[in-house]
């Protein structure tokens, strides 16, 4: 009969030491597992919404790119812009020239001619030869002048189209026909009132129903069938409480709402491409049909979509095609009369790319804290298995010298902590596949506009939440283990551990008995204060966050009026009406100005600027010397200062966003009363710089409504919902969360504190059970040992604070500056007072639990240990 191998009696101790001290990994474990099932139920929502997204590009015909032009296109320019190729310019500037040189030279050399040989021809006249000879000297003086003529206006021509060349890139070495199919996706921006109170509540952009391109997925209800019935965006629906079979007033008109629908080509609601966040609360997007698209009033956008003949491999391959499109469109519209108002590729249009986008940073920033949190927790393991170590070091060392190796000791000190972590992921993830998992798709439906899921099998989430916190655990611990296990079985039974030996003790000051023994406490046990410290610092840097953004959101929305120089800017689509009359007022306090939008050009971002020409002497932007400056020199709007670190005397290059033309200006002064990213200069330096006729304007600025300009000829009004806007859908899709957030940071700081103040108790044990055997009441022992942590923490907690703070205003910049706009990091002194309590908070918690761990430590603990 075979003898059975006897088991390893340290395998028996795992289950004992995880009983015996389950109160510690209760709370590990609980921390464990709902950190890895937020961020698992992360990956999973994340790849599930994204399938989903990717599958509806195709499934709902999302287009490629669209443009706006100033009026709809003709068969012939819709038949030139599909075939991608260029339209020869100069051929266009030499027919229209001719055709109004032909008309207008005729007429101004008769009447030249006739009064320069006037004389002679009443001579002629008279002696009966006056047809002969008139026709002889018209003939031959007009053919010399036609030429002459002719020739300035070639000679104005050919400058005018080399401007147009260097413009337009017309002579690009590189460029290639990209051919394209062209759909019609005209919509109408009208007032929404879906309360029916008789006051607008936003603006509500109205497209046709269509199935050729930009579909929508039905969330519920129906698509409309009868020109009274209207379906609107989800998101919207939801934020504002709209539901099925609810009436709504959109331009006047009701409308019945009979479906809740999500358009591919708006996952999120912005209003426009340059827009820094969207605007679920006060914008929305709506499908009708033909007949109650015509029910409306407000101008038509005559946009179009367009699809490339041959789908593009890549974004880079895509973005070529793009710009080769863009130079082909730019070249057909002006042969053909028209203008661009507008062109976004795909690529770069925030409306389609912002959720995905978003959702692909927060699995990125969901990882990174994952894996800092188990790194913490797993150095709190290492130190409670080293001083484990040292209070087991006479055992070790018997074992050591009974023949066990290092490895065996390595591998049962190490088992605990892994154990702990594989089962607490795998926990984690089943509640990631399904409580969690609902949570974070919850969290992305009341912030985008998603189609309809199907729950994806995530293996890059497992290995991501499973595998590697589980290696992160074991290579941390590994570390700290094999170092500790190198003594030799001699040094282990005499409790020798210390490398290094001090010739002589550190000299404290000459303090009063107790606080001595606290410095002493603080020293013994440095190495966990400075985790502690740590954890602190990265829970300060969450609560920056937490704390810090309701504070600037709260800061924007009640100081924007003194961040808005008026309250009504009016964009007109020209200063003049269809008659050729210039556009007034009566409005006493309208002043106009001129406005035009270029780009700062960077690898991260092409922001777009506006840049304001201002009447002398305004009475809205008050920039002492303003009419002093010279050409080049502007000022510049303090979030553009704050954004790109400017300063006065910095040159800035701005380049037209359609055309290849930059301009260069010098920074003269700083504007501080405008929150966007903005340029100033005298009116008449801008109508220089930009080319403009001395009584072109591009609007008026007003602190009255205008409303005797017929709203055709308005392109569009600013005003202060456009500056709050983000501020006012940020609060409505994270406001709550980060109140959970600073609960969160609460327990998380507990949590640690308890881990860290019960490893500093345990290693005191027998100094703790001396001193009630000296006669020192629970409390005295208590004002011992927990009023040195709470010292070192209150110190922490303060300096924490401020470096949290510091962190998280570099990272606030570093996150603003990959979007377009600026909102500065504000924090208000409650916060930072709110940020230090809330650490407190969970400290006192601690100090509770800790006191009644000191008062459970027997007084014959220090009698076990003595030899």
């Amino acid at each position: 009969m075979k003898n059975k191998k006897m088991k390893n009696p340290l395998m028996k101790r795992i289950p004992k030491e995880l009983l015996g001290d389950w109160r510690k990994y209760l709370v590990v474990s609980l921390f464990l597992i709902l950190t890895i099932g937020f961020v698992s139920g992360m990956y999973v929502a994340n790849e599930s919404m994204m399938t989903a997204a990717d599958t509806g590009v195709s499934k709902y015909k999302l287009e490629d790119g669209h443009f706006e032009l100033n009026k709809k296109a003709d068969k012939k320019l819709i038949s030139a812009i599909q075939s991608g190729k260029k339209a020869n310019i100069k051929q266009y500037y030499l027919d229209k020239a001719k055709q109004k040189f032909e008309k207008e030279f005729k007429k101004k050399f008769t009447k030249k001619f006739n009064a320069q040989f006037g004389a002679q021809l009443a001579q002629a006249k008279q002696t009966g030869i006056y047809q002969a000879a008139y026709d002889k000297a018209y003939d031959k003086a007009y053919q010399e002048a036609y030429d002459k003529a002719w020739a300035k206006v070639l000679k104005k021509i050919n400058k005018k189209y080399a401007d147009a060349e260097e413009k337009y890139e017309l002579n690009a070495p590189d460029f290639k026909a990209v051919p394209v199919k062209i759909y019609e996706t005209f919509y109408r921006n009208e007032e929404e009132d879906y309360n029916n109170d008789g006051t607008s509540d936003g603006t509500i952009r109205i497209y046709a129903k269509t199935d050729n391109i930009n579909q929508a997925c039905l969330m519920e209800g129906n698509f409309p069938s009868k020109k009274n019935e209207i379906a609107i965006d989800r998101m919207h629906a939801d934020n504002v409480g709209i539901k099925v079979n609810d009436i709504i007033t959109v331009g006047g008109q009701s409308y019945k709402v009979v479906g809740l629908i999500a358009y591919v080509n708006y996952s999120t609601l912005h209003e426009k491409s340059t827009d820094l966040m969207f605007d679920a609360l006060k914008f929305d997007v709506a499908m009708v049909t033909e007949q109650g698209f015509e029910r409306l009033n407000q101008t038509i956008h005559y946009t179009y979509a367009w699809k490339y003949n041959h789908t593009p491999k890549n974004e880079q391959i895509e973005k070529k095609q793009s710009d080769h499109f863009m130079k082909a469109l730019l070249t057909q519209t002006v042969v053909s009369d028209n203008e661009i108002e507008d062109y976004v590729p795909a690529y770069a249009n925030p409306a389609i790319n912002f959720a995905t986008e978003d959702m692909g940073s927060d699995e990125a920033m969901g990882g990174v804290l994952l894996y800092i949190l188990i790194i913490i927790i797993a150095f709190i393991f290492a130190i409670t298995i080293s001083n484990t170590i040292t209070k087991e070091s006479s055992t070790i060392g018997t074992l050591r010298a009974l023949g066990y190796t290092k490895g065996e000791l390595i591998r049962h000190y190490i088992s605990m902590p892994v154990i702990v972590t594989f089962l607490a992921s795998c926990i984690g993830n089943v509640l990631g596949y399904s409580l969690f998992k609902n949570i974070v798709v919850s969290m992305y439906y009341n912030s985008y506009s998603l189609p309809t899921y199907e729950t994806i099998w995530n293996s890059d989430a497992f290995f991501k939440t499973t595998l590697v916190p589980v290696i992160l655990m074991f290579v941390v611990n590994l570390i700290v283990i094999t170092k500790m296990i190198q003594h030799s079985p001699l040094q282990f039974l005499r409790h020798d551990l210390k490398k290094s030996r001090r010739k002589r003790a550190i000299q404290l000051p000459a303090w009063k008995f107790l606080n001595r023994f606290r410095l002493r406490i603080m020293l013994q046990n440095m190495v966990n204060y400075v985790i502690l410290f740590i954890g602190i610092f990265f829970i300060m840097v969450m609560l920056a966050m937490a704390v810090g953004m309701p504070d600037t959101l709260n800061f924007y929305k009640e100081n924007t009026s003194d961040m808005m120089f008026a309250k009504y800017q009016y964009i007109l689509k020209s200063y003049e009406d269809e008659n050729g009359n210039v556009l007034v007022t009566k409005n006493t306090d309208a002043e106009k100005f001129n406005t035009k939008s270029l780009q700062r050009k960077s690898d991260i971002l092409n922001e777009e600027i506006s840049v304001y020409g201002i009447s002398d002497n305004s009475s809205y932007i008050k920039i002492a010397n303003l009419k002093s400056l010279k050409e080049n020199e502007v000022y510049i709007s303090a979030s553009f200062r704050d954004k790109y670190d400017l300063q006065t005397g910095d040159t800035i290059t701005l380049d037209e966003k359609y055309e290849n033309k930059q301009y260069h200006f010098k920074v003269a002064g700083i504007y501080d009363r405008c929150q966007t990213i903005a340029v100033f200069m005298p009116i008449k330096n801008y109508q220089t710089v930009f080319d403009l006729d001395k009584k072109e304007f591009s609007g008026y600025i007003s602190d009255s409504k205008i409303t005797d300009i017929k709203g055709e000829n308005i392109a569009t009004v600013i005003t202060e919902r456009d500056i709050t806007k983000m501020c006012d859908q940020l609060d409505h899709s994270m406001g709550s969360y980060m109140e959970y957030f600073q609960f969160l940071c609460v327990i998380l700081s507990a949590v640690l504190i308890y881990l860290l103040t019960k490893l500093i108790i345990e290693k005191n044990e027998t100094a703790i059970s001396m001193t009630k055997i000296l006669g020192y009441e629970n409390k005295e022992i208590a004002s011992l040992y927990l009023f040195s942590t709470t010292i070192v923490l209150i110190v922490s907690d303060a300096i924490c604070v401020v470096l949290g703070t510091l962190v998280m205003r570099q990272a606030w910049k570093v996150i603003m500056y990959s979007y377009s706009g600026w909102y500065g990091y504000v924090i208000e002194p409650l916060g930072y007072i709110k940020m230090f309590s809330f650490v407190l908070i969970g400290y006192f918690i601690v100090m509770i639990l800790d006191f009644k761990r000191i008062k459970k430590i027997p007084m014959e603990q220090a009698l076990k240990n003595v030899e």
